[in-house]
């Protein structure tokens, strides 16, 4: 102080401070680029699950829209048949077997789930996050719904009503790993062609179907569309 060096030892202690200030900021940066590459990695594991999952719902999805269509065609065959007084033949079996189609999303979400716990600001890229919720929570629960009403409009007619139409009826099956045609077996071709209620049957099986099956490719398709991003992703991510 009495030698005139104030003035230096002031501007080493500001060098100091701004060194230490440095030093702080440089080691938070590397702190946040280590955490933002740990979120990264993280995220890309959930992504690589989800997609899995996704895969496997997409198939599902694809056998579904399969047995929608085909109970559809069926119905709308016999209604035709009913329409215009066709005879019976035996192809027709099969074709009221088919009208006991229904079918049950089994959803595989996993990873979603995970990703729900952790929240959906996990998904950094915004048209994946919207599209993930539209898949595991609107769309899904819709599809259940619609889904349900056909099931049980089969399944009252297969308790309640069958007796009266059928001596057998057997809807499509699995055997050895092979989907295979149901068959039935008839009280009557003549009486049940002229059945309001079985025709009744008929027509609200094929609107409720066709709903189903409507909502099974909006959902197949944003499936397909968020496994395309992640596809990306993961492609640029590694």
């Amino acid at each position: 102080m009495e030698t005139g060096k104030t003035g230096k030892y002031l501007k080493y202690a500001i060098g100091e401070i701004i060194l230490v200030v440095i030093g702080i900021l440089i080691a938070l940066q590397i702190n946040n680029w280590n955490e933002k590459r740990k979120n990264n990695s993280y995220e890309l594991k959930l992504l690589e699950q989800l997609k899995k999952d996704l895969v496997l719902n997409s198939d599902d999805l694809k056998g579904n829209l399969f047995l929608q269509e085909t109970g559809i065609k069926s119905a709308q065959l016999l209604l035709d048949s009913f329409k215009n007084n066709l005879p019976y033949h035996d192809s027709l079996l099969v074709h009221f077997a088919n009208t006991g189609i229904w079918t049950k999303f089994i959803v595989n979400e996993g990873a979603y789930k995970t990703i729900e716990s952790k929240g959906l600001d996990i998904i950094t890229n915004l048209e994946l996050r919207e599209l993930v919720f539209k898949v595991f929570e609107g769309n899904l629960y819709w599809l259940k719904e619609v889904e349900k009403n056909v099931i049980n409009e089969v399944e009252y007619m297969r308790i309640e009503k069958g007796a009266t139409y059928y001596k057998k009826w057997d809807i499509m099956q699995i055997a050895d790993n092979k989907m295979v045609n149901g068959i039935a077996e008839l009280v009557d071709y003549n009486s049940i062609a002229n059945d309001g209620s079985f025709i009744y049957y008929l027509n609200s099986y094929k609107n409720m179907s066709e709903i189903v099956s409507h909502v099974t490719k909006n959902n197949l398709k944003n499936n397909q569309m968020a496994i395309e991003i992640i596809e990306d992703l993961l492609n640029e991510g590694h």
